[in-house]
């Protein structure tokens, strides 16, 4: 099976998907710092880090909505947090890829996955 090498902006995401609160910004931004670099994928733009910032606190707003989210399919009783499907993928990438346009769709992709699955796990 094939690993795909980390991006910038999945970097970034991974990282901002733990700040919860401004207070957590300083520790989160020092950990970016450290895997863009270790990951040699350039040099940390505070600009890029704010955008994907801005995508992370849309998507989670969205997101916690569960069963009153724009995106939410869920069928049945329990069904908020089981499945990844009970969200419409397709849709959350169109719409988040014209708000988000920097954001590859690639990358996109990925971080819906991961902050669903995140949010899953709450």
């Amino acid at each position: 099976m094939k690993t795909q090498n980390p991006t910038y902006d999945f970097v970034c995401f991974t990282d901002l998907a733990f700040e919860f609160t401004p207070s957590d910004t300083q520790e989160v931004e020092t950990k970016i710092k450290k895997k863009l670099m270790d990951h040699q994928l350039g040099s940390y733009s505070q600009e890029r880090v704010n955008y994907i910032r801005n995508f992370k606190n849309d998507l989670y707003q969205e997101i916690s909505k569960c069963r009153e989210s724009k995106y939410f399919e869920g069928k049945g009783p329990g069904s908020d947090y089981d499945e990844f499907s009970n969200f419409n993928f397709d849709k959350m990438v169109h719409d988040y890829r014209k708000k988000y346009s920097k954001i590859r769709e690639s990358d996109l992709f990925q971080m819906l996955n991961y902050a669903i699955y995140l949010h899953n796990l709450k």
